[in-house]
């Protein structure tokens, strides 16, 4: 990345983050680009080289947890590990990611449900993520399978389609719980919980 390329990304991140603040402060809809770019220090014009709208500010949030998936799915490929422990460290580090600002974290997804919602738009994205999420899932699997650490019979579908379920469940109870439990350390529980059974 050459120096240019990274005061651009710092200029847009800086835009995010200061962005993010105002929401919590002031919330959403009453946040306005004039507002954000006067505590930025910026002009508007340079505000909307980056975000076209304030409603860009959600998909931002969105492009940086699939970057944040890609480099987590590397990272555990990389390893030699079992599979089981691989998805249990990609789920949990992936939680921990939404666990340093609850807040921020709520209130972009949600807000981001809402756009979508009035926006009319056909929400393909979300679809999209779903797949890939059970994709990446049914790879793992499939590893530990081949490494004799899973059942061959297992139907690895199934077991991806539960794991993203499990995930997504304890993602929407976390956000919307007044009780401040760890969403990193239920999931870790529920993982070691599904791969051990409940049998005798």
């Amino acid at each position: 990345m050459s120096l240019r390329e990274k005061k651009k990304l710092e200029t847009k991140n800086r835009i995010f983050e200061v962005s993010g603040r105002l929401f919590k402060e002031k919330g959403f809809e009453n946040t306005t680009i004039d507002a954000i770019t006067k505590e930025v220090g910026i002009a508007k014009g340079t505000f909307f080289n980056y975000f076209p709208t304030k409603e860009s500010l959600l998909l931002y949030f969105r492009e940086q947890k699939h970057e944040l998936v890609n480099d987590l799915l590397e990272a555990e490929r990389s390893k030699n590990a079992p599979s089981r422990e691989k998805i249990k460290s990609f789920l949990v580090r992936l939680a921990e990611s939404y666990e340093k600002d609850k807040e921020l974290s709520k209130l972009f997804i949600l807000e981001y449900k809402r756009y979508v919602v009035h926006s009319g738009l056909k929400p393909d994205d979300e679809k999209s993520m779903h797949n890939r999420f059970n994709r990446i899932l049914y790879g793992l699997l499939e590893e530990g399978v081949g490494n004799g650490e899973i059942r061959s019979s297992t139907d690895l579908k199934k077991a991806a389609e539960m794991l993203n379920v499990i995930y997504l469940h304890t993602l929407i109870v976390w956000l919307r719980s007044d009780n401040d439990f760890s969403f990193s350390g239920d999931i870790s529980a529920k993982i070691d919980m599904l791969f051990e059974g409940i049998g005798d």
